[in-house]
């Protein structure tokens, strides 16, 4: 980099000002007090120009929309395109540690922090030394990237989980089921890394849905109802008539009755009961249950509603609250692709009246069928995925049309080519697992994952991997959210 320095601008102010005095001594000279920075600008970066913001009062230039990740390959070597000061020089710091004018026209460093000076003509005159004004440069750029998810290692959970599992969060506590040879056990835990083990009295079987609302938890098994006010202690419940198959949702309904602002919603319940050998769609409020007539048919259920493992997940729009669920059939449905068929699943809404259709079998747009499938409402998007954890599909018109998600937002793969390679904490691997629960921390943006203890097998090409991992907890979180909660993590 070309830089003078300061002494020999220094040298010549002091000069100036030395014959500007012998020729007039009458005259005041007013020497610019202004030692500061008015615009800054970097040369373009991935040919976006970035604002940085200057923070006169802490004497500090940056960048509140940081950098892509890997930007610091290109701001090793950048121009400063704008550096403004209504009058003085700026300096900084050379080799040997002197004071010396930038040259702009030269390229920067600015991976790490630079340290620049504005010297008013003041303290160059040698009139006012202390009129010099430092600031700090700092390009932020990402350690992580914004669009990507970020998993972290929860822990085991205390008494070893096998086999097929539910997980609800009901009040202010998790509760997971499943099944330890004849009995139903629950983990609960408010924390989600603190669990207590119980048997589940009343359960004989581990139930094929499980609905928390607001004061009590129902569930289904054999086609009979299931009710706990606990989560621990369940009786069956005499509050549904027929044969009741299983639950599909719960949805916020506006409360015309409530007396308080905290009453505003009221849960409904949706589920599916058959009456001869025909599939119907009901609901209940849970202020009415147990009261006489207060269930609603809403409509029979068409044949591409699903029947088994069904996953709902529930938003608002324009003021309202909507479920959208996906779920498994008896029979897959298929679609032709060229010359094969490929199974599919269909998405449903509900928007507390009625139930509609809303997949698509389009050959560009469909959701492949996934074996015991989750969705999810994250990020103002659908989400939805299940066993084997080989990819997420992505929903960005409510569950119509659907597309695998990028890359970036996906389940932790490894690169398996060592043969001697095995998952760790470190270095962790989905592909291949089965039986695992899902809840959501929608406070904190994380999205929970639980795992039964199992024996992974699965297939990459031609090879087949095998591994095994406990019963345990993995989280994620899109790290832009984890941004926005925490702008001091934004150049992280």
């Amino acid at each position: 980099m070309r830089i003078k320095f300061l002494s020999f601008i220094a040298s010549f102010f002091m000069v100036s000002f030395v014959i500007t005095s012998c020729l007039d001594d009458d005259n005041d000279i007013e020497y610019s007090p202004d030692a500061t920075i008015h615009a800054f600008e970097l040369d373009t970066i991935y040919g976006i120009s970035y604002k940085f913001t200057i923070d006169q009062q802490n004497g500090l230039i940056y960048n509140q929309d940081s950098l892509p990740v890997h930007a610091d390959t290109i701001i090793d070597k950048i121009l400063i395109k704008t550096l403004t000061t209504a009058s003085g020089v700026i300096t900084m710091k050379d080799k040997e540690g002197r004071d010396s004018i930038i040259n702009i026209n030269d390229s920067l460093d600015l991976r790490k922090k630079l340290e620049i000076k504005v010297w008013s003509t003041e303290a160059l005159a040698g009139i006012a030394p202390n009129k010099v004004k430092p600031y700090i440069i700092e390009v932020r750029v990402h350690k992580h990237d914004p669009d990507s998810l970020s998993w972290g290692y929860v822990g085991e959970i205390g008494d070893e989980i096998k086999g097929a599992q539910k997980t609800i969060k009901f009040k202010d506590e998790y509760f997971t089921y499943s099944m330890d040879g004849s009995s139903v056990k629950v983990h609960s835990s408010s924390d989600l890394s603190n669990w207590n083990l119980q048997n589940a009295t009343g359960l004989a079987t581990l139930p094929n849905s499980i609905l928390p609302l607001e004061k009590i938890i129902l569930a289904t098994a054999n086609n009979k109802v299931y009710e706990s006010t606990d989560g621990i202690a369940w009786t069956e419940s005499n509050k549904f008539s027929g044969e009741v198959n299983t639950f599909i949702s719960a949805i916020p309904i506006e409360n015309d009755n409530r007396q308080t602002e905290e009453e505003k919603y009221i849960q409904q319940a949706t589920y599916l009961k058959t009456e001869d050998n025909v599939r119907y769609l009901y609901s209940i409020l849970e202020s009415e249950l147990g009261i006489g007539n207060a269930e609603t048919k809403i409509q029979a259920a068409g044949e591409n509603f699903p029947t088994k493992n069904i996953s709902y997940t529930t938003f608002k729009k324009g003021g309202q609250y909507q479920n959208v669920i996906i779920g498994e059939h008896d029979e897959s449905i298929k679609i032709t692709v060229g010359d094969k068929e490929i199974p599919v699943s269909i998405a449903w809404g509900y928007n507390g009246t009625t139930w509609a259709e809303l997949g698509t079998t389009s050959t560009v747009a469909y959701c492949p069928e996934f074996k015991n499938p989750t969705i999810i409402y994250y990020n103002n998007l659908l989400y939805t995925f299940g066993d084997k954890f080989e990819s997420i599909y992505v929903s960005k018109n409510e569950g119509i049309a659907w597309q695998k998600a990028d890359k970036k937002f996906s389940f932790p793969y490894q690169d398996w080519s060592d043969p001697e390679f095995k998952p760790t904490i470190e270095k962790p691997e989905f592909m291949g697992r089965t039986n695992y629960s899902v809840v959501q921390d929608t406070k904190n943006d994380y999205i929970y994952f639980l795992f039964s203890k199992g024996d992974v097998l699965f297939e990459e090409g031609e090879n087949t991997h095998p591994y095994s991992h406990d019963s345990e907890i993995w989280r994620a979180r899109l790290n832009q959210l984890w941004f926005d909660k925490d702008p001091k993590h934004a150049g992280q």
